[in-house]
């Protein structure tokens, strides 16, 4: 008849292995996992130029989008669902355009020389500030009243995009971006040899939970950066863009801010992704019953969106976008725990067929 095999008091007192010879297995694992990363961002770099590209094209369709929509506002285009406004608005957007409003001077008042305008695009010595700065005091004298004056509207190209205060700033990133990348090509090599030391010291009904859970986890972990990233972001930007240009303030994003912002966003959604596991992690070691998550429901809804308020940015979009998913995750964890099988769970003892 089968029984429970008790733990004896030596952890190492069946084991070939002294616990040196353990200690001398992890620097072992922790050195080829470090060579694995290495190598990985060796691989990282020569694509970090264009992984930073990837990420900030959300930031400049989304600048692209709100500058077309407050430009066509301010131009009194007040019904959206028009064509007109539809076609100039995909226009605008498409060709990174804004509008701005200029006051011909006229022809006759002109003075500037193509001399002058060389000038100007050269290194200017003192004379030559004197002498652009006398030709535009002429033209402003020479001007008539203000209110003869003839508007125009004019679109330019907006090329503004991220910017940099600190020269060395650029090169962090691009370290920063080829480590991210390196990590996720060499994360299979670090798994491995991780999983090989820590696989030692499990029994092998717990070694069986870790090839069922890992999988699912990863792919939690996958499904929210990608509802973060290419659902998320999007709502984000407009949001804040919305929100900064109705209290007149210019945006002129800083590429480290912004690098740093793209990636915590959703790295807190894959993270809050993992609640179904953590739920039947607590349930399996006998922390908490499945009858207390559902008779906690409401109170687990409303640390949802608290939670959901401190891993996303200060907006309304996107702490709801977190918290609905979660909690159709938080019921999901509670099915989980209800029909799945038990067996033998984490931290038990083995079976002994002796």
């Amino acid at each position: 008849m089968n029984h429970v095999a008790r733990p004896k008091d030596d952890l190492f007192d069946s084991s070939t292995m002294t616990f040196g010879e353990h200690l001398e297995e992890l620097r072992f694992c922790l050195v080829r996992a470090i060579i694995a990363l290495g190598i990985g961002l060796a691989i990282g770099l020569f694509f970090a130029n264009d992984v930073v590209r990837f990420v900030a094209t959300p930031l400049k369709s989304a600048i692209q989008e709100f500058n077309a929509s407050k430009d066509l506002a301010l131009l009194g285009y007040e019904d959206t669902t028009t064509d007109e406004y539809k076609t100039m608005h995909r226009f605008l957007k498409t060709n990174g355009l804004i509008w701005q409003v200029v006051f011909d001077v006229p022809d006759e008042l002109q003075n500037l020389t193509m001399d002058s305008l060389e000038a100007a695009s050269k290194e200017k010595s003192d004379v030559d500030v004197r002498v652009e700065a006398s030709q535009m005091a002429d033209i402003l004298k020479a001007l008539p009243d203000p209110s003869e004056l003839k508007p125009r509207v004019q679109m330019v190209r907006d090329t503004k995009g991220l910017s940099s205060f600190k020269m060395e700033e650029t090169f962090m990133i691009w370290v920063k971006a080829g480590l991210i990348v390196g990590a996720v090509i060499a994360s299979p090599a670090i798994f491995y040899y991780l999983w090989t030391f820590v696989a030692a010291g499990l029994h092998s009904h717990e070694r069986r939970y870790v090839y069922i859970y890992l999988p699912v986890s990863v792919t939690l972990f996958v499904s929210g950066v990608i509802l973060a990233f290419f659902l998320v972001l999007h709502y984000v930007l407009n949001f804040l863009l919305t929100f900064n240009g109705g209290m007149d303030v210019t945006i002129e994003p800083r590429l480290t801010y912004y690098i740093n912002f793209v990636l915590l966003l959703p790295l807190g959604f894959g993270i809050a992704f993992q609640l179904p596991l953590v739920m039947l992690f607590l349930n399996r070691i006998g922390l908490i019953e499945t009858q207390s998550y559902i008779a906690s429901w409401r109170v687990a809804i409303l640390v949802i969106f608290v939670m959901s308020m401190l891993l996303t940015p200060a907006d309304v979009t996107s702490m709801f976008a977190l918290a609905v998913p979660l909690m159709v995750l938080y019921f999901v964890g509670i099915g989980m725990c209800q029909f799945i099988p038990r067996g033998p769970g984490l931290g038990s003892a083995a079976y002994d067929p002796a």
